[in-house]
């Protein structure tokens, strides 16, 4: 029935403001733009973030990115204002949660 995940998608309801942080802040590398929307590479993943115009809706569903560096991606977006979480541990898993300007919520982790 289903191959693959396409896209995540994540709405913002400032575009070009959002290309901004998701490129300087999330050092992710845009793949696509498609006007009203943004497509970004994350890593050397296969499933990429889709960023688009419209009204960002709080919700339970969250991408959840892989970090090598844990603890270094942690400090270093905290030092750039961006809201995150505690490091929480949980068996052989590390992860913390964080918010982008426009309250969408994303999940970094990192496992062995």
């Amino acid at each position: 029935m289903f191959s693959r995940v396409d896209t995540v998608i994540v709405n913002v309801n400032r575009l070009e403001e959002a290309r901004k942080w998701y490129e300087n802040i999330l050092e992710l590398q845009l793949s696509y733009d498609g006007g009203n929307y943004l497509v970004y590479q994350v890593g050397n993943g296969e499933t990429p973030i889709t960023i688009q115009e419209g009204l960002p809706i709080k919700s339970s569903t969250m991408a959840i990115l892989f970090s090598d560096a844990l603890e270094e991606t942690h400090l270093k977006l905290k030092g750039q204002g961006v809201k995150v979480s505690e490091i929480f541990v949980e068996g052989s898993t590390r992860f913390f949660s964080l918010e982008d300007p426009f309250g969408n919520s994303f999940e970094v982790c990192h496992w062995s």
